[in-house]
């Protein structure tokens, strides 16, 4: 992976080294990997209890009105806690959420 404003020469190095089947990543983009594997995984705990109780209504096939609704808040109030989980679960949809949280054993 190389980011569009890499150098001309980097470019043909990396096309190159594809053509091997080789894996090439630029500096900048190999460093950002790096920092994402030392970070420490975010812990379970940090979901606030709201936050696990619209995770478990999620999990349940609730859409957002209907996670407002049984919760009495409103849509984007559930929009904000569900953004909120996505970021402490490092990822970035509703089935990705449910599925981190299952494999980390937030839901039965």
């Amino acid at each position: 992976f190389l980011l569009k404003d890499s150098p001309r020469e980097e470019v043909f190095r990396a096309v190159r080294a594809a053509a091997v089947g080789e894996t090439v990543l630029s500096p900048a983009v190999g460093a950002r990997v790096l920092r994402r594997v030392r970070e420490p995984a975010p812990r379970a705990a940090e979901l606030s209890e709201r936050e696990h109780t619209v995770l478990r209504l999620v999990a349940r096939g609730a859409t957002n009105k209907e996670a407002a609704a049984a919760l009495f808040i409103s849509e984007t109030t559930v929009k904000t806690h569900l953004a909120h989980i996505y970021t402490k679960l490092g990822v970035s949809d509703r089935a990705a959420a449910v599925a981190t949280a299952y494999a980390r054993g937030l839901l039965p």
